[in-house]
């Protein structure tokens, strides 16, 4: 049988057998994972979904509830607010949170413009696989002003009762002036340090003035308390440096920037353009946070 004929036979019998060999030794092998997976709607949830809820939407629909609607479970979106609920599982279209971001009807949201359509894509394919919510983060729905505090934050030191605890037993008991100075020097003789010699009174003084207010003693300062040769001398000057206005300032800017004090809105000055948006009579809270200190 010559090569010509050989190729002809070859070729009508992949025609022939070939859709009946393929087909089957495809289906053996392993198909990719769903993007649908529990693991991957919890993961997409994380990363595209709660950071842009927390950023957008949680400021005005978590304790607020704004239009009595809160934003922070699948529960809460299912039971919406004043307009209904806000989210219809698989059906993006028919859900007010997504007519609300696509600006399509009365509501248009957030407050600050339209979102990016990359974000409205992410908030649509959300809700069309199902609007997953991993149920590890769901908080417990609570009355409106209710809290709840579980055991771990009741144990939390803050909240204790006031108790006297026994002062340790120290080696060198003459460098102990207070109960307090027990415990203090209980620690270093564990780890096998023992205090430095007492400092100057111009260093004393240079700390002292420098922790409480963030400056440096004046020299009339520092001369006036190397002069004082009373027992009282330092406590004077602390007793001086708790009452003087830098101490407040110092310390009462600190709580600002745990509040995340800001004096306008974040969003003011963002690439969307959604114009400048300071908050009114916003600088009286730094002033209020020292005076409070004070």
């Amino acid at each position: 049988m010559n090569k010509k004929l050989t190729c002809q036979l070859l070729l009508v019998c992949l025609a022939l057998f070939g859709p009946m060999i393929w087909p089957a030794h495809s289906q053996n092998q392993p198909k990719p994972s769903s993007p649908s997976s529990s693991t991957s709607l919890n993961d997409f949830f994380e990363s595209k979904i709660r950071p842009l809820l927390a950023t957008e939407c949680f400021s005005c629909h978590t304790d607020s509830q704004m239009g009595g609607l809160r934003m922070d479970s699948r529960e809460s979106l299912l039971k919406g607010g004043k307009s209904g609920p806000a989210i219809v599982p698989g059906e993006p279209d028919k859900s007010l949170l997504i007519q609300a971001v696509r600006h399509t009807g009365g509501l248009k949201m957030p407050k600050g413009g339209k979102l990016p359509q990359s974000q409205i894509d992410a908030l649509v394919e959300w809700v069309r696989t199902g609007a997953v919510w991993p149920a590890a983060n769901t908080p417990v729905p609570l009355a409106k002003g209710e809290m709840k505090i579980d055991a771990a934050r009741r144990a939390f030191w803050a909240f204790q009762p006031l108790r006297v605890v026994p002062a340790p037993t120290v080696k060198n008991t003459r460098w102990v002036k207070t109960e307090f100075d027990r415990f203090i020097l209980a620690r270093l003789e564990k780890e096998g340090l023992a205090p430095v010699a007492a400092a100057d009174r111009r260093t004393l003084i240079r700390r002292a003035t420098l922790d409480l207010t963030g400056l440096p003693p004046t020299v009339e300062e520092i001369e006036a308390f190397e002069k004082d040769k009373s027992a009282d001398a330092f406590a004077k000057v602390v007793d001086r440096l708790l009452t003087s206005l830098n101490y407040g300032e110092r310390w009462g800017r600190m709580w600002p920037d745990v509040a995340r004090y800001g004096e306008e809105d974040y969003r003011s000055l963002d690439p969307m353009g959604r114009g400048f948006a300071p908050y009114p009579h916003a600088y009286l809270y730094p002033r209020l946070g020292g005076q409070s200190v004070q």
